[in-house]
């Protein structure tokens, strides 16, 4: 990944002021082609619910919302775990902009990723001290790295450049400031941006450690001290991180006021366990950095319970020995920034352990979370470039021009090739299940699209799937359930969902289609009760006054069936089979009892 610059840069005359930024030019360049393709794109995944369909970002009066209340507010059963109001101040001006129209989304998310790479270069032309061709080689590292495609691709993903251009922004003001600390301002402007991070995407509450380490690092090479201790005491300003760490704690009781506590864990894996695996995971982002292989929007993740030695010792291995080189590196140059790289990447990434530890077992690893760490990682590159490649002068440096367009060419075309994965959903969840065979969630959503285009065959093919790697998952017992109703299949139908409801909490689908079930095998009584059961835990939702009148039908209760249908009718004048069945109704009232009941799946 480092060799993505010509030796001609580092080498022989220095770059001219002009030839950087021509160089950089290419690179936005490049990265705007790798990424054009996704403005033909639509809505995947979360985009449905948080764009498409998401009426809280559709009118300005919804903004002083956005300050009080969770990013899912418009959806049922999520947990309140996100409080991100400029991100959906972020939806709501591109709302504005282009309505639903996919592709200005999708623009303004690579035009803020190039954004987020001019600001990469700026922090890596401060930090290498060369003439630009280390910058120049962390912004096309950190451009063009394929992991970067799941934060630009997909609209959702957004939050990450969001909240990384804010962050880099406080962090390149703070510097600003230690270099010209006579001007107050660019500490203000600090403070200002630091806040927009944390209200972009809570991640971003590391921004102090971030300043910290830098303190640390980097007056290692402009006072000598004889102990750690004594150096810290002399170098970390404390009193300049006072205001960071206020703004924390009140950005953290405004947060846990809003979302009824601080976090509230999904996981079904105990905390314990999840911990034990963090150096698993910390060697998979690392791994992904160095050698991104089998990139896919879910991962199967082996737990520290079920192979100790392989998940724990390994890892824990692998990592000490990346210190050690990082701390060699830094007395051999004798520069900090290698340090400094690694624990930029590190304490970034903290969150995203955080996050390991709380979100469900199918969905607590993605390349998302390796946006921000990653600009630790490409100026590491940067350095290494300046340090490491030989200086070479003549006809040479033609030939590694060449090379070097040829490599921004092949990593663009990576970024490109994974970006297609992202065009729709059915595209999106096959290669879930194929880069993460194991992952439930990934098999569920594909059979959910699968449903949607009522290839209801393959959609319990993949669910059932799901409920032989997870023969206790709700979610997978229902999906199956749900797929086999429309197969006609209402015995599974009716088994599935009896299972589910036993495991977990009552889902509006799980009543609904069992209840339906229950009517289309002559069980009326049976599906009138789960259906007026589902309605009373979630009153007037979609079709559950027309499932109502078909088990009334069936019963005979002709005039309570009319009465259902016709409430179906009123809430939702689109109910799809709603007229048909009222009509029905009717003119059995008219001409009285004549044919026996059918009920209709």
């Amino acid at each position: 990944m480092g060799n993505v610059m010509p030796a001609s840069l580092s080498s022989g005359s220095k770059l001219s002021k002009s030839a950087v930024r021509i160089w950089l030019g290419v690179i936005l360049v490049m990265t705007g082609f790798a990424y054009a393709v996704t403005l033909g794109f639509g809505y995947v995944y979360d985009d449905v619910l948080q764009i498409r369909d998401n009426p809280r970002i559709r009118s300005v009066d919804s903004l002083p919302g956005y300050f009080t209340d969770q990013v899912w507010a418009q959806a049922q059963n999520q947990p309140e775990n996100l409080y991100r109001p400029f991100f959906l101040t972020w939806l709501l001006a591109n709302f504005e902009a282009f309505g639903t129209s996919s592709w200005g989304w999708h623009f303004t998310t690579v035009a803020l990723h190039l954004l987020v790479t001019w600001l990469v270069f700026l922090l890596a032309r401060r930090l290498i001290p060369d003439d630009g061709t280390g910058a120049l080689v962390a912004a096309a590292v950190f451009a063009l790295h394929p992991s970067r495609v799941e934060a630009v691709a997909w609209v959702s993903g957004v939050t990450e450049p969001l909240a990384a251009a804010f962050a880099l922004g406080a962090f390149l003001c703070f510097v600003k400031y230690r270099k010209e600390s006579t001007d107050k301002g660019w500490m203000a402007a600090s403070l200002c941006l630091y806040v927009a991070a944390m209200l972009a995407k809570e991640s971003t509450i590391v921004v102090p450690a971030l300043i910290a380490a830098y303190e640390l690092c980097f007056a290692a090479s402009e006072k000598q001290s004889s102990s750690l201790w004594e150096f810290a005491k002399a170098r970390l300003d404390l009193a300049t991180l006072v205001p960071y760490a206020l703004l924390a704690t009140i950005y953290l009781g405004v947060r846990a006021a809003v979302l009824h506590g601080f976090a509230h864990q999904i996981s079904d894996v105990s905390r314990w366990t999840s911990i034990l695996t963090w150096p698993w995971a910390i060697y998979f982002y690392l791994a992904q950095s160095i050698a991104p292989a089998g990139l896919g929007p879910f991962y199967d993740v082996e737990f520290a319970a079920s192979a100790p030695l392989l998940v724990l010792l390994l890892p824990l291995l692998v990592l000490a020995v990346a210190a050690g080189g990082l701390l060699w590196w830094s007395r051999k140059a004798k520069s900090s920034l290698p340090l400094f790289c690694g624990a930029w990447f590190i304490v970034t990434l903290a969150p995203a352990l955080a996050v390991f530890t709380l979100m469900a077992r199918y969905e607590n690893i993605h390349d998302r979370y390796l946006y921000l760490p990653s600009v630790g990682f490409a100026v590491l590159i940067g350095f290494a470039w300046t340090s490491f490649v030989p200086r070479l002068t003549g006809r040479t440096r033609i030939w590694e021009m060449v090379a070097a367009i040829a490599l921004l060419a092949g990593l663009a075309v990576s970024s490109h090739r994974q970006a297609l994965y992202w065009e729709n959903d059915e595209v999106l969840f096959t290669r879930g299940c194929a880069v993460a065979p194991r992952n439930v969630l990934a098999k569920l959503n594909l059979a959910s699209e699968l449903v949607r285009q009522q290839r209801f065959e393959g959609a319990f093919t993949t669910s059932q799937q799901a409920v032989d790697l997870d023969p206790n998952s709700p979610l997978a017992l229902s999906s199956a359930a749900q797929a086999a109703y429309y197969l006609g299949n209402y015995t599974t139908t009716e088994t599935y969902y009896e299972r589910a409801l036993a495991r977990g909490a009552p889902r509006v689908d799980q009543f609904y289609y069992l209840g339906l079930a229950r009517v289309a095998m002559g069980k009326y009584q049976e599906g009138l009760e789960t259906l007026r059961k589902g309605l009373a835990l979630w009153p007037n939702s979609p079709g559950y006054h027309a499932g109502i009148g078909r088990a009334l039908a069936g019963t005979g209760d002709w005039p309570g069936a009319r009465d259902e249908y016709k409430l179906e009718l009123l809430m939702y004048p689109s109910s799809p089979g709603a007229k048909e069945a009222l009509a029905n109704a009717e003119a059995h009232l008219r001409s009285g009892p004549s044919a026996p009941f059918i009920a209709k799946p």
